[in-house]
């Protein structure tokens, strides 16, 4: 995987959490030297990120940049989550952090793809909205609290969040009249970054998230113009987006202080 690649992946992760804050009530986002805080002030753990902006340098420089983090979130006492591409964090990442009580309990994958590949079956039948009302804002809200395990409310903040002062391309996939479905494509940079994309465990296998996003996608590719895809997927997503030729940059690991009862 070419170096700007890893460099575009660490960018575009740190670009889309750094709108979720600020569109955050109260919510913060800044960079220092080495280290990006997007702090939504958040619940959920997720919505509070301290990501790498420069490769460590050594064991000693990562150290100090999890002190500086961990001493910012304690002031706030939010459940927060500190990390990068493996190679950013370097090789002794592990035991570095967990001298300091930061365990690696999240992994996400960076992905990129221009284009995507033609699907390879027919799309399955559902019903396709647009995210653009109160109904389908609160179906993504609620599809992603409950595949990640959290409350609705949680959910309803991060998406209100991250709809309140972004350009969306978001839709909501419905079987019946059951919302099974949702993704939204953001554009950063250059690319269409894909996020918040879950399916309700009754309806997953059947090709619906791949249609969502697909969709979401060629909304945004409309107005845009743009043909690349970025995204971080989790384990479970994984086969989607290598099935939809994304191809992955790197992995991203995640230390989790305080998982709040809850996990991704």
């Amino acid at each position: 995987m070419k170096q700007s690649d890893i460099e575009e992946s660490n960018r575009q992760l740190r670009e889309a959490w750094k709108r979720y804050a600020l569109a955050s009530p109260g919510g913060q986002s800044f960079d220092r030297d080495g280290l990006c805080f997007a702090n939504a002030k958040q619940p959920w753990f997720f919505m509070n990120l301290c990501l790498l902006n420069r490769p460590a340098r050594n064991r000693h420089d990562l150290e100090s940049r999890a002190r500086e983090a961990a001493a910012y979130f304690g002031v706030s006492k939010n459940p927060w989550l500190l990390g990068a591409s493996e190679d950013w964090l370097g090789g002794n990442a592990q035991q570095v952090l967990s001298s300091l009580d930061l365990e690696f309990k999240i992994h996400l994958t960076g992905m990129m793809a221009e284009p995507l590949s033609p699907p390879l079956r027919p799309p399955p039948p559902a019903r396709l909205r647009p995210i653009n009302d109160e109904e389908t804002r609160l179906a993504l809200a609620h599809l992603n609290a409950d595949a990640y395990g959290v409350p609705h409310e949680w959910g309803r903040l991060a998406l209100g969040a991250a709809f309140s002062r972004s350009q969306i391309f978001g839709r909501v996939a419905y079987v019946g009249d059951e919302p099974a479905s949702g993704a939204f494509a953001l554009p950063i940079d250059h690319a269409l970054y894909v996020a918040w994309v879950a399916t309700a465990k009754e309806f997953r296998g059947l090709g619906l998230a791949e249609l969502v996003i697909r969709t979401c996608q060629e909304d945004a590719k409309r107005v845009t113009h743009l043909e690349r895809t970025s995204l971080h997927a989790t384990a479970d997503g994984l086969p989607v987006y290598l099935r939809m030729g994304t191809d992955p940059s790197r992995n991203f690991p995640f230390t989790v202080q305080d998982d709040g009862g809850a996990a991704i």
